[in-house]
């Protein structure tokens, strides 16, 4: 693909400013890079912006018009979920939840 070719026939979607970065010689961060390589594999998403079903890529879970049924989901444990309670309560404070 060529950078004058996304100039003239990409949609403007996620991905594309970050695969005109690439292809102008740019750094993608990880996250950029996929966005960059969906938009390309999905050709633009010239049929509309939609999930590319291709549940098998190991970005899916990824992609920005993906379903998001098979998007990696963190389950924390109850003394997880209590840590992180008092962690926000300490941020929204300032300063120790056990003396505020």
């Amino acid at each position: 693909m060529k950078l004058e070719d996304v100039e003239k026939y990409g949609l403007t979607a996620q991905g594309k400013h970050e695969l005109m970065k690439y292809l102008e010689g740019g750094r993608l961060t990880r996250k950029e890079a996929m966005l960059s390589k969906c938009f390309e594999c999905c050709n633009g998403y010239a049929d509309g912006r939609v999930d590319c079903q291709v549940e098998s890529c190991p970005i899916y879970g990824f992609m920005p018009f993906a379903t998001h049924k098979n998007r990696p989901r963190r389950e924390l444990t109850p003394e997880q979920k209590v840590e992180l309670r008092e962690r926000f309560k300490k941020g929204r404070t300032g300063g120790n939840p056990e003396t505020d």
